[in-house]
């Protein structure tokens, strides 16, 4: 059953880490609101989480949500402009996570994208305004 668990958390990672992580913006920007962004990490191994918010760029925010996470196999799960992220996990230790405009979205729509029974909420992250 752990064999089971374990590979299914790291296939989970394994195909946001393939695919370069989610990186898109929630909302569109506008003249008030700088253009900030903010990532989770995740370490499939340990189970740490690191994030960053307001940084500058996407890859400002992912290199300071991996320093953050603490785990060598930290990688980045979600990267948002001008919005929230989440991060959700299982019962069965699968990974999911989600973006959007608001905090309430970003958390519902990770639970929804986690396989598995059980999922909740571990982190979540938002961009400036969108706190």
């Amino acid at each position: 059953m752990t064999r089971t668990r374990s590979m299914i958390t790291r296939a989970a990672l394994g195909v946001a880490v393939a695919s370069g992580a989610m990186v898109l913006g929630a909302a569109p920007a506008s003249a008030a609101t700088p253009n900030t962004w903010a990532t989770i990490a995740v370490s499939v191994r340990t189970g740490n989480i690191g994030y960053s918010y307001d940084q500058p760029s996407a890859g400002a925010a992912a290199a300071a949500a991996v320093d953050a996470c603490g785990a060598r196999d930290c990688r980045e799960a979600v990267s948002v402009t001008n919005g929230c992220a989440a991060v959700a996990q299982a019962r069965n230790r699968a990974w999911g996570w989600a973006y959007a405009a608001s905090l309430d979205e970003a958390e519902r729509a990770a639970v929804r994208a986690t396989p598995g029974k059980g999922a909740r909420v571990l982190s979540h992250v938002c961009t400036g305004a969108y706190r």
